[in-house]
């Protein structure tokens, strides 16, 4: 998982990204999902090496996050 280079996260973090999986809070996970398809999107299309970089790292951004709230109950039972 990128999101964690450098320090390993404390239990309080990994909470954190586990409750982005509960109902409440699944409109946000949408938003970062459609955020991702759009940057997909906006990749296909850019010209520009400067403009195709920061959509690259955006991408890579938004992708490292939903996994890390994927992963989360997974690292939350090897953190306990």
């Amino acid at each position: 998982m990128n999101i964690f280079v450098g320090p390993k996260p404390d239990r309080q973090q990994i909470q954190t990204l586990n409750r982005c999986k509960l109902p409440e809070n699944e409109a946000l996970v949408r938003i970062f999902q459609a955020k991702l398809e759009e940057t997909k999107n906006s990749l296909i299309l850019a010209e520009e090496s400067v403009k195709l970089y920061r959509l690259q790292g955006r991408a890579e951004a938004l992708a490292d996050f939903l996994e890390a709230v994927e992963k989360s109950s997974e690292i939350l039972e090897r953190v306990k």
